[in-house]
């Protein structure tokens, strides 16, 4: 039997590793980098080592290291970790490229005056919230860049992760070495409801709507999924496990769609006998805070939330914000 830690180490084992232990033969011509691993007579086959991923550009599959090992072998879930626990050692080997994990060292902090200049003013974030979240140590803006910085922690209090974005017109996105991206940047709710996000602005923008239609935006838990697909969203259920609803409010575009109906398949799959009820909402325009910067062009000439809301619902077949979610 393996238990929740041991699945987590084996499933995110190094992929590198995996595919080798699968027979898989490394191309070390010109095709491979160092960020782009080519895998030889496997359909353009390429593994992503920093991202622990891989992609086959033959039929468009990708996944993590456990989605690997069930393409190849056709195997389900447990046999697959079974591989992976009598193939790859301690879970974990290093790649050609990536010898070691380096630390995860999160830069010096600042007093986060750009940050929240950045997020309320920029972003229209509302103040609240984002001091809210600055004083549970969950954004901060780093001393020497002045990046803004979406933290991740374990349900320890520990940093485990920290995404970076940039506040000057220079869009800088990036994260901090040595993370665990499967703890991902969250706001801790009360409910048994879970809402997903594709970023930390993204979550932060959706609760300045719940906040501005006199909503407890403190109820439900609202996670930025943070480009980790299903592993952020497992983690947290794991950690969570009174929730048993969940509200997948990615992008509204083809990637956005295509990875919701691809976690509602995963969550049914991992999840189905606890997740009651799998919702969808997607926002008008392309992400939550495009539509909330909509919003706050609107509110200078005098539009409220629900007169915005109600012209949204007019031209829209697929929504309300919260009235809306579409069950999934």
């Amino acid at each position: 039997m393996i238990d929740r830690d041991e699945y987590y180490t084996l499933a995110n084992s190094d992929c590198v590793a995996v595919a080798k232990a699968l027979g898989m033969v490394i191309d070390n011509g010109k095709q491979t980098t160092e960020d782009a691993i080519h895998i030889r007579h496997s359909g353009g086959l390429y593994i992503f080592p920093l991202k622990n991923n891989w992609y086959r550009h033959s039929d468009g599959k990708k996944g993590f290291p456990i989605d690997l090992v069930m393409d190849k072998l056709a195997c389900s879930k447990e046999d697959a970790l079974k591989f992976i626990k009598q193939n790859v050692t301690s879970g974990y080997s290093p790649s050609p490229f990536q010898q070691s994990k380096p630390p995860f060292l999160l830069p010096g902090k600042t007093f986060p005056e750009r940050v929240r200049c950045y997020l309320v003013d920029t972003r229209g974030i509302d103040a609240t919230i984002v001091d809210h979240m600055i004083k549970k140590g969950a954004i901060a803006e780093d001393a020497v860049h002045h990046n803004c910085m979406f933290i991740g922690f374990d349900k320890s209090g520990k940093e485990r992760s920290c995404a970076l974005r940039g506040t000057s017109g220079y869009q800088f996105r990036g994260e901090v070495s040595g993370g665990d991206k499967s703890y991902s940047f969250a706001i801790q709710g009360k409910s048994n409801k879970l809402r997903v996000y594709e970023s930390p602005i993204d979550a932060m923008s959706n609760a300045t709507f719940a906040k501005l239609l006199g909503k407890d935006w403190l109820a439900d838990h609202r996670l930025s999924a943070n480009g980790c697909g299903h592993t952020a969203i497992f983690r947290y259920l794991n950690d969570y496990p009174k929730i048993n609803e969940i509200t997948l409010s990615l992008d509204n575009d083809s990637a956005g769609r295509n990875a919701t109906e691809l976690l509602k398949k995963r969550i049914h799959s991992e999840f189905g006998d606890r997740i009651t009820k799998i919702q969808k909402c997607f926002p008008d325009y392309k992400d939550w805070n495009e539509e909330l910067q909509q919003f706050r062009a609107a509110q200078k000439q005098d539009l409220t939330v629900h007169d915005f809301f109600d012209i949204i619902n007019e031209l829209s077949a697929e929504r309300n914000i919260f009235s809306g979610e579409q069950n999934g």
